[in-house]
């Protein structure tokens, strides 16, 4: 019996271990790929472990990520998260159980949680993730000679409202710039390939949804503005900032918008949002699945809006 206690008490203290972050908080850009450091000390393999990643600041109880009997288990993921996060396998053998965060948003700031479990030990460490806007304009312009490359190259297309499909309260002016009052799709000859960028003015609007929709979107009655149901948006509504993915994504921005522009790769699967006057990122929708034309989305909000602030859709760019 001695023996055999005194092989279970060694055995349990070889694998003791330590979960170490950064000491420092880790600065990640939006719009570009981070890396989560977490490893274990003395380096050894955390293959046969659970290393699970999840907010401390956040109430949901969803995992930001997690690895369990050999495979990512990310079913109950986070929403926001999904198709973003990754452990590097080949890794987990040298006790480093670091998270790659792709395409980083400003919502992704906040406290994370490296949580690695053996059958006999755990540990866990926190890293705190601060997300930089990159403000330099140089960064935006380069898109917008890209845009204007583009454009130079192939027939532009002239976007405007079309009055005649839009809901009766809805509110277009004689050259198909402004709405007020109501919702529609802008209507143009729709985008099925390359790249397209337009601008809205939403200075002095209290409500509004704006992005990119697909062609057979519902145009009459309630729609869901969601990615899933073919509406990639930012909305200003009572005060909050949001995206909608399948659920609502919330964004801190340290400023209002006053004018928003809208960038789409189409074979890229991208949507992004920008500040354009504090040229800085808002939000993107990334590795989106596009199969038929897309069309420059506006709206005033679902319900009666009394602010007859239009918004603008800007040639000046």
């Amino acid at each position: 019996i001695f023996w055999t206690l005194l092989i279970i008490t060694l055995k349990s203290f070889t694998e003791q271990y330590e979960v170490v972050g950064p000491a420092e908080p880790v600065f990640a850009v939006a719009g570009e790929d981070a890396i989560l450091p977490c490893s274990v000390k003395p380096s050894i393999s955390v293959v046969d472990m659970r290393v699970e990643w999840f907010r401390l600041d956040l109430k949901d109880s969803q995992p930001v990520h997690l690895y369990e009997d050999h495979e990512d288990r990310n079913t109950d993921q986070i929403q926001s998260y999904r198709g973003r996060t990754k452990l590097i396998h080949q890794e987990l053998q040298r006790g480093d159980a670091s998270l790659k965060l792709s395409s980083v948003r400003v919502s992704d700031e906040g406290l994370y949680k490296c949580f690695i479990q053996s059958r006999s030990w755990y540990d866990d460490a926190t890293v705190n993730v601060r997300v930089e806007v990159v403000k330099k304009k140089l960064w935006l312009f380069h898109y917008k000679l890209i845009f204007k490359a583009y454009f130079s190259i192939f027939p532009t297309v002239n976007v405007i409202l079309d009055g005649d499909t839009a809901h009766p309260r809805l509110i277009v002016s004689d050259d198909g710039k402004q709405v007020r009052e109501g919702r529609t799709r802008r209507e143009a000859d729709g985008f099925s390939s390359g790249c397209f960028y337009f601008e809205v003015q939403v200075k002095g609007q209290t409500k509004w949804y704006l992005g990119v929709a697909r062609e057979s979107v519902i145009r009459k009655g309630w729609i869901r503005l969601s990615s899933v149901n073919g509406c990639w948006t930012v909305s200003l509504y009572n005060g909050k900032y949001r995206a909608r993915e399948s659920s609502y994504v919330l964004l801190s921005l340290s400023v209002a918008p006053q004018r928003v522009g809208v960038f789409v790769d189409y074979s890229e699967g991208l949507v992004s949002f920008y500040d354009v006057e504090s040229m800085s990122h808002i939000y993107s929708f990334t590795n989106q699945s596009f199969n038929e034309k897309l069309y420059p989305f506006v709206c005033l909000g679902y319900y009666w809006n009394k602010n007859s602030t239009p918004l603008i859709i800007c040639d000046d760019y």
